[in-house]
């Protein structure tokens, strides 16, 4: 994502492109790191201008009130900390811009699919959307959906992968993301939510993405 404070970004250059996707595919797998960064996606991602107030108007893809949910899955994944978390640097706004420019209809709608199932799993286990339940529901709700329980089939777990990886590679082409050290740590059982900063003020969180 660009600095808002930026007047003018150096262009990605095939070095800064190979480093970029190398460093990615560490954190996923290289088939996902593929599909997130294949085309012009890196391009569009570093283009990406975060805004204030994304969750609180429409965006490409998505309907405002999936804006808004989005933005606290955001939250979820990667909470803030001493550092802003996934909410705070709009990666919500990234992950519909990235959809729109970067990839099908197919995948837009696989997107937009797993935000409506986790408001219905919601809706049935807390009488209430996504939005309204507290942190802890939310997190609960992400859990099961990452253990396929509680109403969740394996098709949603893989529709809920393309989210996951838009969200940390929105996070990491971030001013914030990209300035610092954050450690992901590959914990069996999927998402766990996050774990505090440690000692030295690293980043940690217990994420294990693919």
């Amino acid at each position: 994502m660009k600095n808002t404070t930026q007047v003018d970004k150096p262009a990605v250059t095939d070095k800064s492109r190979r480093c970029f996707i190398a460093g990615m595919t560490a954190i996923f797998s290289a088939a996902t790191a593929a599909q997130l960064l294949g085309g012009n996606a890196i391009s569009v991602a570093v283009a990406y201008t975060p805004k204030a107030n994304s969750a609180k108007t429409a965006g490409k893809i998505f309907r405002q009130t999936q804006m808004n949910q989005l933005k606290d899955i955001c939250a979820v994944v990667i909470p803030k900390t001493k550092t802003l978390g996934a909410a705070e640097v709009d990666t919500h706004g990234f992950l519909d811009n990235q959809l729109f420019h970067c990839h099908t209809k197919d995948q837009q709608q696989q997107a937009k699919s797993i935000l409506m199932k986790i408001d219905q799993v919601a809706s049935k286990e807390f009488n209430k959307p996504f939005t309204a339940c507290d942190k802890q529901q939310q997190y609960d709700l992400l859990t099961s959906l990452e253990k396929i329980q509680n109403g969740f089939n394996s098709e949603d777990k893989q529709n809920w992968k393309l989210i996951k990886g838009l969200i940390i590679f929105g996070y990491y082409t971030s001013e914030v993301g990209a300035s610092q050290e954050l450690n992901y740590l590959a914990v069996p059982g999927g998402f766990t939510g996050s774990v505090p900063y440690d000692k030295d003020g690293k980043g940690t969180g217990s994420l294990a993405y693919y």
